[in-house]
């Protein structure tokens, strides 16, 4: 798992440098080309420390914690919100800024909410499989973390922390039905806010439906993605090469990173990023197959979900299968603090793993739930590993 995302940092390092350097010399803006690259490999220095924080720091110490974690989080998503206290920029609030430095409350949110969940879901077995005893409470506390985002608005992390900590209750023990009224209910409500209140989200629907509309325009930015794909061929035109990059495709270090990766390495370079992301899922899914107990099993699970939807996510905006989100691609693209919370919650996940087949010592049982074995709506089998329910 460690060896998948050092090499993925590598690729990232080589390919903001390769995307920005040209566009950074000829802006008139920035005169030093080694901006972002000198910008990244602080970030990826203070990532690589809270990965190895983190890596230190024994895991049911979160699960103690954990609602001084929400409550905490609750708090910053509201505190980026107050004019004066939050920054705005390009018509969002989402930030905090400190000089040239930015923070993003929500990305903290995305990895606070996963280790909240993960306790939530894993201190009460029955509670969780009870619609009103531990079901909607869930969602009543999952819709304090995205009110304050949808307000921001980022509709994009919205979804995807919405479709993360679901999964991760389906894994824990809630029942599938439970879903259906969220669905009714959430249908209807996210197609009203769309058509009243998001238009810039309303094109982007339209631009995916109808990407030739405007191509100069809202379509431009995904036209040029694709051209740099198709311009890759198999092998790329060269590492550096790209033309794309010029000025034609924006966003090109941070969330079209992928589409710059296409075109000077090919379907070669592409597929060499794949095969790392799927080297890392399945590295992660032994750790969170033999996990030590419930806790550890959810949050687990829940990051390195949360890992592969991200890019999964980005690659499928980049490759127009799905509408542009604001999305980045994990390790790879420019970023700041999620970077920095990724890396943190790949130690979370390391440290799981250096603790795997450890029991649960008489005594810590309202510290920390039971083993992995009594999820009771997993039963075990093959040598004690278990299965999520349904198979």
């Amino acid at each position: 798992m460690l060896f998948a995302v050092g090499v993925l940092l590598a690729v990232g390092i080589i390919m903001v440098y390769s995307a920005s350097y040209l566009s950074c010399e000829r802006s008139g803006r920035i005169a030093n080309g080694f901006h972002y690259l000198q910008r990244q490999l602080l970030w990826v220095a203070i990532g690589l420390g809270a990965l190895a924080t983190t890596m230190h720091i024994d895991y049911r110490l979160w699960y103690r914690f954990r609602w001084y974690l929400f409550t905490a989080t609750v708090l910053l998503l509201g505190a980026v919100l107050v004019p004066g206290i939050g920054h705005e920029e390009n018509g969002a609030r989402r930030w905090f800024r400190l000089g040239s430095i930015g923070f993003q409350p929500s990305e903290l949110a995305k990895l606070t909410s996963i280790l909240f969940f993960a306790g939530y879901a894993a201190c009460d077995t029955q509670r969780i499989r009870s619609f009103f005893g531990g079901f909607l409470p869930g969602l009543i506390l999952l819709g304090l973390v995205l009110g304050p985002i949808v307000a921001e608005p980022d509709l994009g992390t919205t979804a995807f922390l919405g479709a993360v900590v679901c999964a991760m209750l389906v894994v824990g023990g809630a029942r599938l039905w439970h879903f259906v009224p969220l669905g009714l209910l959430a249908a209807p409500a996210a197609a009203w806010l769309l058509y009243h209140k998001f238009e810039h989200a309303r094109d982007r629907i339209f631009t995916f439906l109808h990407p030739d509309a405007d191509p100069l325009g809202k379509g431009h930015q995904i036209k040029q993605a694709l051209i740099a794909i198709c311009a890759g061929g198999d092998y790329g035109v060269g590492l550096g090469m790209s033309r794309q990059k010029l000025f034609f495709l924006p966003e090109r270090h941070t969330d079209f990173i992928f589409a710059v990766i296409g075109e000077e390495n090919g379907l070669a370079g592409t597929m060499l990023v794949l095969a790392l992301f799927l080297t890392l899922l399945l590295a992660g899914r032994a750790i969170w197959r033999n996990a030590p107990d419930r806790f550890s099993v959810l949050a687990a699970f829940g990051i390195l979900f949360a890992v592969g939807l991200q890019a999964a996510m980005n690659i499928a905006v980049v490759t127009a299968c799905m509408p542009t989100k604001g999305i980045s691609l994990p390790f790879v693209s420019y970023g700041g603090s999620g970077l920095v919370f990724s890396l943190a919650a790949i130690g979370i996940v390391a440290n799981i793993a250096t603790q795997s087949g450890e029991t649960v010592e008489e005594g810590e049982g309202e510290a920390l739930p039971a083993s992995a074995e009594e999820l009771s709506h997993c039963p075990t089998d093959r040598g004690g590993r278990w299965t999520v329910a349904g198979g």
